[in-house]
């Protein structure tokens, strides 16, 4: 593919229609299960200067990548779970709040990781405003509602993100099983980096380095309720200082993170439904809110701020300060903050 072409299919932003529904259930706060809760209004002492950005990369602390980063909606229904592969490689994974109380993951990749990455599935409204802060990087999925699609089109052609769906890019994609919900779709992420002149990873407000050590609290476990009918989990395992990840009490296979971030934000309605007539939330990912850090063993409470969609993500103390990360991956839980993170 010469380089006009691919110019040209990342002005065009047109994605495949088509996103399958999931049973409607409602979403409705429950009682707080622990002393951490996410609803008081954050209120830090005056912000001070961001630390210094990351001198390896800037998505993990870790060597300097040269790959362009590529984002992948992977499909996190209960149907889907047994298919998921390739999650386990990317420096962030974002799970959010979609239809019917379920959630959708969005995996960035920095390292032009080859293995497949999977089951893929639509985008949503809330993924341009969170995936602004990347730079004009390439977003790979499959389908979606009609209006979305328009607003995605609309941020390709405003030089926002880049069109690497399904759709526009159908030759790497594999089209594998087909369950009772939907079709299954897999791409790695390599590929959609060598079709894209994608941007490399940039500062988005992630800062790594040393905690202090009374910092925070103890924490071997966290269960995180996105709604009535779905909860994630996160286990700390000190012989590896990684987290495993569960959705529904059941382990996900291969995903070990350095740090679990609990983003607590501000849930409200769309514009749009999913195919079964569901409304589809729209996650706020700017302003200011509550947020807990989870890293080696630790849970230390932030406050996150993002000033607007050019900038990037800071999760601060009290005092405005940067709060550390361990180099490696980060899981960031887009929590409604109506619900509290359950510690052990």
């Amino acid at each position: 593919m010469t380089k006009r072409s691919l110019v040209v299919i990342a002005a065009l932003g047109v994605l495949a229609a088509g996103c399958g529904g999931t049973p409607k259930a409602t979403v409705t706060p429950v009682a707080a299960p622990t002393s951490l809760p996410s609803s008081a209004a954050p209120s830090p002492s005056k912000a001070a200067s961001p630390s210094a950005a990351p001198a390896g990369n800037p998505l993990t602390g870790l060597a300097p990548q040269a790959s362009p980063v590529v984002v992948i909606k992977v499909d996190n229904a209960v149907t889907a779970r047994r298919y998921h592969r390739g999650l386990g490689q990317a420096a962030v994974v974002y799970e959010e709040l979609v239809e019917s109380g379920q959630t959708r993951l969005a995996a960035v990749y920095d390292n032009a990781y080859a293995g497949e990455v999977g089951p893929i599935r639509s985008v949503r409204e809330t993924d341009i405003e969170l995936l602004a802060q990347y730079g004009r990087v390439a977003v790979g999925f499959s389908g979606g509602n009609t209006g979305v699609k328009r607003t995605f089109s609309k941020a390709v052609a405003a030089g926002k993100l880049l069109d690497a769906s399904y759709d526009v890019l159908p030759g790497r994609y594999r089209l594998a099983e087909r369950r009772s919900d939907a079709r299954n779709f897999f791409t790695t992420p390599a590929k959609l980096a060598d079709a894209s002149h994608a941007a490399l990873p940039q500062d988005i407000g992630l800062r790594f380095g040393p905690l202090a050590v009374t910092a925070g609290k103890p924490v071997a476990a966290a269960t995180m309720r996105f709604s009535d009918v779905m909860y994630m989990g996160a286990r700390y395992n000190p012989s590896t200082g990684r987290w495993s990840i569960s959705q529904d009490g059941r382990a996900m296979t291969g995903v070990a993170p350095t740090n679990v971030i609990v983003q607590y934000v501000t849930i409200k309605s769309s514009r749009y439904v999913d195919v079964m007539g569901a409304p589809t939330p729209y996650t706020v990912t700017t302003g200011t809110g509550n947020a807990l850090i989870m890293r080696d063993g630790r849970a230390v409470r932030a406050t996150w701020r993002r000033l607007s969609t050019k900038t990037g993500t800071r999760y601060v103390d009290d005092k405005g300060r940067d709060i550390p990360l361990k180099p490696g991956s980060t899981w960031i839980v887009l929590l409604p903050k109506s619900r509290t993170a359950a510690i052990s």
